[in-house]
């Protein structure tokens, strides 16, 4: 299964992403391939790992190298760096996007990322992508077709009419997502006021989880550690993992 998290900058995508992929390992749903497609990449502070080399770096190392190697086309060098950028970890490994060094479209890194992500899909059980702030990867199409679009937002009205809009320009360019949904982060005592929930209403999507606003989270985020030190009890992680017992029960069903 392909999950896409999506949304306005700064409404917790990050944080989402790599608890989905804690819970993932842990309850045996591996191989998974955390993809990181945001240009400023953050994911692997988040998951607490490094990593060497990004699609943007490898995009310029293309340019300078490969006319040097004889016998090797374009796209075969760029499928042995991208498997080399790989960090293998327990559970699930990771790729990062980055940027292009220097000037440049972001277009290329966004197809080579685009193009990697489809022969790669069939070694892993499940995907999970972290995509930028803001529309770039939908308007684009640069994201795969996926199974979830989980459209995130915090608990405020302009980021619940952002949500609606990534939703509308999502059906505009016939975005191959089989489910959509809305997922609203860091809200206060857990359920929605009024306003908010009109605004929800508003959009036409189907409000997937309430995540509440956690203080394990907020300190941790603060000092900068990795996702997996927020405790088992905290409140949006235990909110985030029944979400994803949900999603996963159903695709189990279908199965």
């Amino acid at each position: 299964m392909i999950l896409a998290m999506t949304g306005k900058g700064g409404v917790g995508k990050t944080t989402l992403s790599a608890l989905t992929l804690g819970w993932l390992a842990e309850h045996g749903e591996v191989p998974v391939l955390a993809v990181d497609a945001d240009c400023n990449a953050n994911l692997n502070e988040a998951l607490g790992i490094a990593y060497n080399a990004t699609v943007g770096g490898i995009r310029e190392s293309a340019r300078k190298e490969v006319q040097a190697l004889k016998g090797v086309s374009k796209q075969e060098f760029l499928d042995l760096r991208v498997q080399a950028a790989v960090v293998e970890q327990k559970g699930y490994d990771l790729i990062v996007m980055g940027r292009p060094e220097g000037q440049g479209c972001y277009c290329f890194a966004n197809n080579v990322l685009r193009d990697v992500l489809d022969r790669l899909a069939h070694n892993y059980r499940n995907i999970v992508i972290d995509s930028e702030a803001g529309l770039e990867h939908i308007s684009r199409r640069t994201l795969l077709s996926v199974d979830y679009l989980l459209i995130v937002s915090d608990c405020t009205v302009r980021g619940i009419r952002t949500a609606g809009r990534i939703s509308a320009l999502a059906d505009e360019v016939a975005l191959p997502a089989k489910q959509r949904g809305l997922i609203v982060n860091r809200v206060p005592g857990g359920s929605l006021p009024e306003s908010i929930a009109e605004a929800v209403k508003a959009t036409g999507l189907t409000l997937l989880a309430c995540i509440p606003l956690d203080q394990d989270v907020a300190a941790l985020d603060a000092d900068g550690e990795p996702v997996s030190r927020i405790p088992p009890e905290s409140p949006a992680r235990v909110a985030m993992n029944e979400l994803l017992a949900k999603l996963y029960a159903v695709e189990t069903e279908k199965c």
